[in-house]
């Protein structure tokens, strides 16, 4: 689910800038992350503005976190930016790097291994 990918991609970007201690925004990295696909439709089926859902669908997911929460600069870009290279203008921030990068790392375990993410289930006590 969108749900399950988002709460694994913020869990590990977390680990990963701690794990290189280059983080001090550590809120905002986690907040960017679980909003980073707030998109709010399903995208097996839809089509915005023309374009291809992976083109499009940061800047969706970035105008629904914006109405609805208050958005730092460094959340809109790990929001905007964690698709790149679809979308044209590279991550500003370290963090926004990190974002783009594990949610890269959960798409291809998702798709090889189906997404199982076992020990975040148990550490967390997610559903199935």
């Amino acid at each position: 689910s969108v749900f399950l990918h988002s709460v694994a991609v913020a869990y590990y970007s977390y680990r990963l800038a701690k794990m290189f201690r280059c983080s001090q925004r550590e809120q905002e990295l986690i907040r960017g992350a679980l909003l980073h696909d707030y998109f709010l439709y399903d995208w097996h089926h839809c089509r915005t503005k023309g374009m291809p859902h992976g083109f499009s669908h940061p800047q969706r997911a970035y105008e629904n976190a914006k109405a609805d929460f208050a958005v730092t600069a460094l959340e809109a870009d790990i929001i905007r930016k964690h698709m790149f290279p679809l979308t044209w203008r590279p991550p500003r921030y370290k963090e926004s790097a990190i974002v783009c990068l594990v949610d890269k790392a959960c798409a291809i375990y998702e798709t090889l291994r189906m997404g199982r993410y076992q020990t975040l289930r148990r550490r967390f006590a997610l559903p199935d």
